[in-house]
């Protein structure tokens, strides 16, 4: 073989090998850009189409449940409130009174202290006593022996928003405060 010769099949392989090499590389390059080329403007459109006709059909349900009151949530502060006044007699050794006044939807600590509010939302608020006070509020005395004066609130949720009745009743001897749901 001469040199000529040699070198133009040198050559040819060459570059048949960097044509190859090319060819490759754009291969590759063209399936990566085809893969991250992302989502077209209309893809986009119609996905957030369809999360804003979703949201507007599931928001009024959502905004509903978070601004009614739920009666557990209020019947079960109450009780805190009634244990607090409990334990707190209990360890100042006198008397402690909390006042539920229906007509208001409140409650409080006499003497002082926290208290409460029912959200109207939340039911009717019903409060039965030993001692009731001539403007309609309920008072329930906790003495230092753990003992109450006993009686029961009830918060009432209409028939049409689901007819529910939570029922807290205070056990005078036991001094137990219990929560009971009624249909």
């Amino acid at each position: 073989m001469t040199r000529e010769r040699m070198e133009c099949q040198l050559s040819s392989f060459a570059c048949s090998l960097r044509a190859r090499a090319v060819k490759h590389w754009e291969l590759r390059t063209h399936s990566y850009y085809r893969r991250m080329s992302g989502f077209t403007l209309l893809e986009l459109v119609l996905v957030l189409l369809i999360v804003a006709v979703a949201t507007t059909l599931v928001a009024p349900a959502i905004g509903s449940r978070f601004t009614s009151a739920d009666p557990r949530l209020v019947i079960v502060q109450l009780r805190a409130a009634m244990e607090f006044s409990r334990v707190r007699a209990i360890e100042e050794g006198k008397e402690g009174v909390l006042v539920v006044a229906p007509e208001d939807g409140r409650y409080w600590h006499e003497g002082g202290g926290e208290g409460g509010g029912i959200p109207p939302e939340s039911g009717v608020l019903v409060a039965r006593g030993r001692f009731t006070r001539e403007t309609g509020e309920v008072e329930f005395h906790f003495y230092p022996d753990g003992t109450n004066s006993g009686g029961e609130v009830l918060i009432e949720k209409p028939r049409n928003e689901g007819g529910k009745i939570y029922r807290l009743t205070l056990n005078p001897l036991l001094g137990t405060a219990t929560i009971r749901r009624d249909n």
